[in-house]
């Protein structure tokens, strides 16, 4: 046998027992309830409220529509909460949750030698030439730094350290590296890339760092970059 369980609206009154005559509708919601209906004159609306009172208000604030609706079902100022309706008695199936219909494969841990990462090898290979080294101190001589010290770092790559005192022995530097480097210092079978150009003043303070490429040398040699723009464009301190 079928059931139907009715849940019937919820009033909730605000006045007295009696229902008004009629039931003034805001569009706040708001609601009052007059003994007629009310009449607008000199552009307000006047409302004679129940109690004796007479209310003036701004006639655009009033839901006419729904006043007419709601004294018309004779609710006077009751208000409906809410409705539910049940056409059966027998229980609602509940639809299953995604995460009950989802099934997730469980993975087992991998073992310690699947998840160790290959280690790369480190890059091995002959660093560069003393005769590099060489080529690269008698050039900084030439060029008044006699306070040095150059390094071999890689294969195609070298650390100098140089002492520079004024503007001149700084942009003399910059010069020779780039000079050699687009040259590959005149050693066969050498291929310089990368310079690390360190320049101190005698007292210990920085003259400027800088990490000269192949591109930066080439554009110096040919001019496309003065010795003054690439030592503000690329100048570590």
């Amino acid at each position: 046998m079928k059931k139907q369980i009715v849940l019937l609206a919820i009033l909730l009154l605000t006045a007295t027992s009696s229902f008004a005559s009629y039931i003034v509708v805001m569009k706040d919601g708001s609601r009052y309830p007059a003994k007629a209906k009310y009449t607008v004159v000199n552009g307000k609306a006047l409302i004679r409220l129940e109690n004796g009172q007479t209310l003036q208000l701004d006639p655009s604030l009033i839901d006419e529509r729904k006043s007419d609706e709601t004294t018309a079902l004779g609710l006077g100022d009751a208000r409906v909460l809410g409705v539910e309706d049940r056409s059966t008695g027998a229980p609602l199936k509940q639809k299953p949750s995604l995460g009950s219909t989802t099934h997730l494969r469980k993975t087992p841990p991998p073992s310690p030698a699947a998840s160790a990462q290959p280690v790369a090898p480190a890059v091995s290979g002959p660093k560069v030439s003393d005769a590099v080294i060489r080529k690269f101190a008698a050039a900084y001589e030439n060029v008044g730094l006699f306070e040095q010290k150059i390094a071999a770092t890689g294969p195609g790559s070298l650390r100098a350290e140089v002492t520079a005192d004024n503007e001149e022995k700084v942009f003399n530097p910059i010069s020779a590296t780039s000079f050699l480097m687009v040259r590959d210092a005149g050693v066969p079978g050498t291929h310089l890339e990368m310079v690390e150009l360190f320049m101190r003043t005698t007292n210990g303070g920085s003259a400027g760092r800088f990490q000269m490429t192949r591109a930066n040398a080439e554009a110096l040699d040919k001019k496309l970059l003065t010795h003054q723009e690439y030592f503000i464009r690329n100048v570590i301190y």
